[in-house]
């Protein structure tokens, strides 16, 4: 649906084709492979292949092509790291329609600077001491083992994953971690 609504958004701008929508980054680079474009629009966080493999795939096949990743929740690190693996912009998903298609239409143009946002990144929803007892879920530990490491208890374990799972809207703990990897709380 947000594939298709930003197609809708960029073709109703004027002066853009889209040639392919993926659903993920294995797609995406067969659509580029076979399509040619002259600029990818791709989300930083994907399941499988994210948005920095796809836009490595993209400039080892198809180096013309220009890459602008986008980002549900900005991080500066990121920004840094998409321009030094030769991204063309780094902008968050809420950018004005405005900025979006300037950006497309300088790449697309040819040179043109980095696109970037000044943007502050919104603040984690959990605790920091949430945010380590889902590190370690992560990382497949146990409840004991979580408390041992944490210097708490097991019943502080499962408090704080209800609490995690209640902010992130998520019914278990393997979702709570897949939803902290997209939103950018944690990093692999």
């Amino acid at each position: 649906m947000v594939r298709e609504g930003l197609e809708a958004m960029l073709t109703s701008a004027g002066g853009f084709e889209v040639v392919a929508l993926a659903g993920d980054g294995v797609e995406a680079v067969k659509a580029v492979s076979r399509e040619k474009p002259d600029v990818v629009l791709s989300d930083v966080r994907m399941p499988g292949m994210d948005g920095f493999a796809l836009l490595e795939a993209v400039k080892a096949s198809n180096p013309a092509t220009k890459v602008l990743l986008l980002a549900g929740m900005p991080l500066k690190d990121e920004e840094t790291r998409a321009e030094a693996a030769g991204a063309s912009g780094y902008l968050p998903k809420d950018v004005d329609l405005k900025r979006l298609v300037g950006a497309i239409s300088s790449m697309a143009g040819g040179d043109a600077p980095f696109a970037r946002e000044e943007f502050h990144p919104a603040p984690s929803p959990l605790t920091a001491r949430e945010t380590d007892v889902l590190r370690l879920v992560a990382l497949g530990k146990q409840r004991d083992e979580i408390a041992k490491d944490l210097g708490i208890g097991p019943e502080s374990v499962k408090t704080h994953m209800k609490g995690i799972m209640n902010k992130l809207g998520c019914p278990n703990a393997t979702s709570a971690v897949g939803k902290a990897y997209e939103l950018g709380i944690l990093r692999a």
